[in-house]
């Protein structure tokens, strides 16, 4: 009885290491916050839902478990966000001010120094192009490092004119693990057509802050077409696409057919008091980086007003259309596939059927 006992204290001692080994552990301490709920979620398609943490006076205590390097992004309350990379068995402490407008200290794994020794050479620097050729230059340096995946996008891809030939050369650089990366293989099919967005161009993982706070990704529409709207309170011609789209979301809404407009807003208030006057009910989402935000140079939106219709597979089916047009391509593409409710409306029995993940 007492070798039994041994056996299994061996074995429960064994199942413990092995998933302490492959948790993630990340402790903050980041001071004043507005109020006490963290958002972290996947900077690219390993790591897809989105996680919410409770902080008390600014200290929160968060794992997961992950199979290998992970970019991920801290969100909290003020939209001040941090990028971080987790791995099995981390252990990560994040310190600093939220309120403040430099980067907190991440300390913890060689990824996180080196991204935390790229912001200590830029912080002080003003110049977007000095930056740039910073990130440039760290990529060059570091054809290994999961760091370089994420400069390369931030600098060089989600930029209103991105220069694809001296991508290329920067992926062709990269060790090949970087290579297999599934944002790296996606960009390097679009890259292969040297052309501009266009019907049928697959676009890479997105993520955009909504009305709420909480962040809206293309895990919520997997099972919809989604028309993109970009728009802005201080934008005439814009406005007024917005308030047509309210007929068009009325009239297929039983359809698997959905609208997020993004505002390039710099007023909180204004923006507001814009979707609140014209009664815009569907999804908005914003975060106040006007023509920087990630998904207007991803989606390379240059003038408003601007859209970009999505398949569930996030393969672009038109690009700025509008009125009639718009809504006859819609029709088209959703005419046979009615939603579940409908679907039982017609049939003398109920099926049931899988839910799409929620927004």
């Amino acid at each position: 009885m007492r070798r039994l006992f041994s056996i299994l204290m061996v074995l429960l001692c064994l199942c413990s290491c092995k998933d302490k080994a492959s948790v993630f552990v990340l402790e903050g301490n980041v001071g004043r916050l507005t109020h006490d709920t963290i958002y972290i979620y996947g900077a690219d398609a390993l790591y897809e839902h989105i996680d919410t943490v409770v902080a008390a006076d600014g200290i929160f205590r968060y794992t997961a478990e992950v199979d290998t390097v992970t970019p991920l992004w801290v969100l909290f309350p003020n939209n001040h966000r941090e990028m971080l990379f987790a791995d099995k068995g981390l252990e990560v402490t994040m310190q600093g001010d939220t309120a403040s407008t430099g980067h907190v200290r991440i300390v913890g794994g060689e990824q996180n120094a080196l991204l935390q020794s790229f912001y200590q050479h830029t912080d002080s620097i003003g110049d977007i192009e000095e930056i740039t050729q910073i990130a440039d230059s760290f990529i060059r340096a570091n054809p290994y490092s999961e760091v370089s995946i994420y400069l390369l996008k931030e600098y060089l891809v989600d930029i209103p004119s991105p220069n694809h030939a001296h991508i290329k050369r920067l992926i062709d650089n990269m060790s090949g693990n970087l290579q297999d990366n599934n944002y790296i293989s996606l960009l390097q099919t679009n890259l292969n057509e040297q052309k501009p967005l266009t019907r049928n161009n697959l676009i890479s993982n997105y993520s955009v802050c909504d009305y709420d706070g909480k962040y809206v990704s293309h895990n919520d529409y997997k099972d919809t077409y989604l028309l993109i709207s970009f728009w802005a309170s201080w934008d005439k011609d814009s406005r007024i696409r917005q308030r047509e789209l309210i007929a068009l979301k009325d009239k297929f809404k039983k359809r698997k057919f959905d609208i997020l407009s993004v505002s390039l807003d710099s007023d909180r208030k204004a923006w507001e008091e814009a979707i609140k006057h014209d009664s815009l009910t569907w999804r908005q989402a914003n975060e106040f980086e006007g023509w920087n935000t990630g998904i207007v140079k991803r989606l390379q939106i240059h003038q408003l007003p601007a859209n970009v219709l999505l398949s569930p597979s996030r393969r672009i089916q038109a690009i700025n259309l509008y009125g009639a047009e718009l809504e006859k391509k819609v029709d088209e593409l959703t005419k046979q596939i009615q939603s579940p409710k409908n679907t039982q409306k017609k049939t003398p029995q109920t099926i049931r059927s899988k839910k799409s993940t929620p927004n």
